[in-house]
């Protein structure tokens, strides 16, 4: 093992927490090729599987690591049973299944950014959750060349943010990711609380409130790069998707399994909000799946769509 793998897999060891955690539950909810300087870089499809979400993923990491983002977030859904599904509260076998899932994900990626930098990286793994059933670890991948190393967190959470700051200002200029954080990227009442300084501030961050972990991962320059998320939209599933440089767009799937995704707007560097995305789905009168099935309601495919996201909002 390179010196740097051993220095930062020791690191992690070390800042391990030694304890079980106090936690609350936060269990959240056309195929690329790589691209190159040559040709103009257009938006990438919404993906409908796997191998499309590792590609874009992959693309979106080295698109804003040659621009000089070398650390990165990044939000997946995650196969299960041959599909793509979000890590949310279905998952009966909670975090432990989840981490069964993004694991060979994460590793997946990592070797399919070195192959883009014609590398072929050896990979280490340390565990950080010492009670075994937090399903957080790190994974270091050593390059042939040093510049290529990279080192990526599995679901981490605010237990383990000092062995971030650690690994990170041992990374240097190297790239360091997070994939898939145990906290949501929208606020609940201990993330306002949270938010406040004081007593109330303490509180909220003991409760479970991210703030003061976000703060830390803003410090180090943590930027969201990828993030592909579905959820259910007056019953249709729908997706929102950003991939670094671009901004968020929303994607309904289709009716038919032989098209792409059907896009709905975009929302710039602003999360989509759920209830325009409602209201979308209303002005172009499109019913829930279950009635759709049955033929009751226009069929959700290409060319339906006329009020867009971007609609709606100007519009108000």
């Amino acid at each position: 093992m390179h010196m740097y793998a051993a220095a930062l897999l020791a690191s992690a060891a070390a800042l391990a927490p030694s304890t079980t955690p106090r936690r609350r539950s936060r269990i959240y909810t056309a195929v690329a090729e790589p691209e190159t300087t040559e040709k103009a870089v257009e938006p990438p499809k919404c993906p409908l599987n796997a191998e499309a979400q590792l590609l874009a993923a992959r693309d979106a990491i080295l698109r804003a690591s040659n621009d000089g983002v070398t650390r990165q977030q990044l939000r997946t859904l995650l196969r299960r049973d041959g599909d793509l599904v979000p890590p949310d509260e279905t998952w009966t076998g909670g975090i432990m299944q989840l981490y069964g899932a993004c694991r060979p994900l994460a590793r997946d990626l990592l070797r399919k950014i070195g192959e883009a930098r014609d590398d072929k990286p050896s990979l280490r793994e340390q565990r950080l959750d010492v009670s075994g059933v937090d399903g957080e670890s790190l994974l270091v991948a050593e390059g042939e060349s040093a510049r290529n190393d990279a080192s990526l967190f599995i679901q981490p959470s605010s237990e383990i943010q000092k062995t971030i700051e650690s690994v990170c200002a041992a990374a240097g200029p190297r790239l360091v990711l997070t994939l898939n954080p145990q906290f949501r990227d929208v606020d609940d009442t201990l993330d306002f609380l949270a938010k406040k300084t004081g007593l109330l501030g303490s509180i909220g961050g003991f409760l479970g409130g991210k703030a003061a972990f976000t703060d830390s991962m803003d410090s180090l320059g943590f930027q969201e790069t990828f993030s592909l998320q579905e959820f259910v939209v007056t019953g249709t599933q729908v997706r929102i998707f950003k991939a670094y440089p671009f901004g968020w767009r929303i994607f309904a799937l289709s009716d038919r399994d032989d098209e792409p995704a059907i896009s709905l707007g975009s929302s710039g560097e602003t999360r989509p909000d759920y209830n325009v995305i409602a209201e979308v789905l209303e002005a172009n009168k499109i019913s829930p799946k279950i009635f759709r099935d049955v033929g009751r309601g226009k069929a959700l495919v290409q060319g339906v769509i006329d009020v867009t996201y971007e609609d709606i909002v100007s519009g108000r």
